[in-house]
């Protein structure tokens, strides 16, 4: 099977390489070495019904989003867009869950890297607050302060499966950056949040050829934020806000602002590209008596996004911060981030929910995240290096079942990219306390085994996976899988199960008796692979290995050179063997261009001599993959019983 997809992919044509982008900065943040990750099986620090199944490592990972497409073949094809610390944005195939390989990317330096995915468009967002340098190449060009983002033409090559990216324009936030970035469904235009005392939503107006900053949405005109001769013009609303996210209703028509210090604003953008606004209601962070003393009250009002069914309104609070903190972020109170759920509709069974709309929100209640005791985290003394001993726990990033990357639904419906939970149901990041799964149908229940906080009124626990060094921005579903953008271990995968503790690891398939072999046809020599899937899809690519499981010991070893990218690979351990029929499959540990301690999977399939129609594919655990068929050599796969 294996060879016949890769060589129909072959008669198709080989092409494509990913463009250059921005030259790079060094990242803000640093990332645990991928000799520490890739060692197998490893035991989370707590888990319940969630197992880890995929690393990427060796980069500080933040924001995801989802698309999916046709190839040449007519195959739908998974891709996740991740933005970074540092090195831009990096597209992944995640067709094959378990083995993301980069398709794509554009190489971008700066902070944060907020990413959104609309068609053949990318906006990767900048903010200048904290570090320097924190923005973009272009961006720099037009202020040596301010942020804003980048939009990137995405141009797929359909026959490989990759990306090539091209820079068509940056958009500055003056007097600011660009916190998040949020597409409208439409494409006519892009929010820009900018988080700050008389913070701003500025509007981009993508309809023409260029993307022009028309309009700001601010609370108060002030000569810094809306300066004489400004080529934007300012709507005031007199609220004072500090917006940190915002997301869209499935029309499009309400604009859903968490505005931090400044309480959660919903309001009516229907005419915005006309340069009108409505307020239709502000939801408190104060809404409960005794202040932040009180886990009912919000102190970060940092992401808002209203249920598939326009329903009910997630506000999350970031109490304590992320970046920075090195504790729990529990307050003298004991308060930490929560999740709080608001009702925009009646909801059945619910009286309090009575006369419910989005100008009338009633409060359901909100979910303390459980904190449960975690094992010490055997990457401490790395960590320590980092100076990332102990992670913030507070609630970050989430994705509600049935929504995409603008709200509800997919923000393109030719492309996917919405997460399949069910309406009720979210994932969500907690920097260091990993990543959870949250039912958010009713009020608390501990009698499925879940003990929830006692100070949680709305929202049930399914599950949780906090791995070694786990530092997670964001976690949403898509197709089963929970993917996360880790700042210390790159991009994690993870999917449902049911499990708990040290259980939630998964088990290595017990290696099977025999053996393979590829190379050249003459002993010693490298067998040369047409790379027609993977990171250098359209590149060669020179490879020998011998791999076998006699006896019940393991052997063997790998030698792999790239071409074009310059990709070497010589392994240090086999660390597992299985086959069945004439495909064989192998792990272990390479040094990769120097590196150490490089996880990799090998996949080979023998079709008959001399070697021609046999196939290889390798993906590494720092994303690079590459699958082919062979143009010289050979491979051979041994059934047991012919060995010694």
């Amino acid at each position: 099977m294996l060879a016949a997809v890769l060589g129909a992919l072959l008669l198709v044509g080989i092409a494509g390489a990913t463009a250059p982008g921005d030259p790079l900065d060094p990242a803000h943040n640093l990332s645990l070495p991928c000799e520490a990750l890739s060692t197998p099986g490893a035991v989370p620090r707590s888990a319940k019904n969630v197992v880890h199944v995929a690393n990427v490592c060796g980069f500080v990972a933040t924001d995801i989003e989802f698309q999916s497409r046709k190839d040449a073949s007519g195959k739908t094809r998974d891709y996740a867009f991740v933005g970074t610390m540092g090195v831009g944005l990096r597209i992944f195939d995640i067709t094959d869950p378990e083995h993301p390989t980069i398709v794509g990317g554009y190489a971008d330096p700066g902070w944060e890297g907020d990413v959104q995915v609309r068609e053949n468009t990318a906006v990767i967002a900048f903010d200048p607050v904290g570090v320097t340098p924190t923005v973009s190449a272009c961006l720099k060009l037009k202020s040596a302060t301010n942020g804003g983002v980048d939009i990137v033409r995405l141009k797929y090559d359909a026959v490989n499966g990759t990306f090539q990216t091209a820079l068509l324009d940056c958009v500055l936030t003056p007097g600011r950056g660009a916190h998040n970035s949020t597409l409208h469904a439409s494409g006519n235009w892009l929010a820009i949040s900018a988080p700050s005392t008389n913070g701003m939503v500025d509007v981009v107006d993508l309809r023409g050829p260029a993307p022009v900053l028309r309009y700001r949405i601010i609370g108060t005109s002030t000569t810094a934020r809306c300066p004489v001769g400004a080529t934007y013009t300012c709507i005031v609303t007199g609220k004072n806000w500090a917006p940190h996210d915002v997301s869209f209703s499935r029309d499009g028509n309400t604009m859903y602002v968490a505005a931090v210090g400044n309480d959660t604003v919903i309001m009516d953008v229907t005419n915005v590209l006309s340069g009108t606004v409505t307020i239709i209601s502000v939801i408190p962070n104060d809404n409960a008596p005794g202040g932040l003393a009180n886990p009912g009250n919000i102190e970060i009002s940092h992401q808002s996004d209203v249920s598939a069914d326009g329903k009910i309104l997630l506000i999350t609070d970031e109490r304590g911060g992320g970046l920075e903190n090195t504790a729990c972020n529990e307050d003298p109170n004991g308060v930490i981030g929560a999740g709080h759920f608001w009702a925009l509709a009646p909801i059945e069974g619910v009286s309090q929910t009575a006369g419910a709309t989005p100008a009338t929100p009633k409060k359901l209640g909100f979910w303390v995240y459980p904190n449960p005791t975690l094992l010490v985290d055997v990457f401490d003394p790395l960590l320590t290096a980092l100076g990332r001993t102990e992670r913030g726990c507070t609630i970050h990033l989430f994705r509600l079942g049935g929504n995409g990357g603008a709200g509800p639904g997919p923000i393109d419906p030719f492309f996917d990219g919405v997460s399949g939970l069910p309406n009720r149901e979210l994932a969500v990041a907690h920097y260091g306390a990993g990543i959870w799964h949250l039912d958010f149908s009713g009020p608390p229940s501990s009698t499925d085994g879940i003990a929830e906080d006692p100070r949680t009124t709305w929202g049930n626990t399914l599950g949780w996976n906090v791995m070694p060094g786990a530092d997670t921005w964001s976690a949403k579903e898509y197709k089963g899988y929970v993917y996360a953008g880790d700042m210390t271990r790159g991009l994690d995968v993870y999917r449902f199960t049911d499990c708990d503790g040290a259980g939630c690891v998964v088990t290595p398939e017990p290696s099977t008796p025999g053996k393979a072999t590829g190379g050249g046809q003459v002993d010693g020599g490298l067998a040369e692979l047409a790379i027609v899937r993977g990171t250098a899809a359209g590149g060669r690519a020179n490879f020998g290995f011998n791999a076998q499981f006699s006896t019940g010991v393991l052997s063997g070893q790998l030698t792999f050179n790239d071409q074009a990218s310059g990709k070497k690979v010589q392994s240090t351990v086999i660390d597992s063997y299985t086959q069945a029929g004439s495909t064989a499959r192998f792990t272990g540990r390479a040094r990769v261009n120097g590196t150490p301690g490089v996880g990799f999977v090998v996949e080979v399939e023998d079709l008959g001599e001399p070697g021609r129609a046999d196939a290889f594919r390798i993906v590494l655990q720092d994303g690079y993959g590459a699958g082919g068929v062979l143009l010289k050599g050979n491979i051979q796969v041994q059934p047991a019983s012919l060995l010694p």
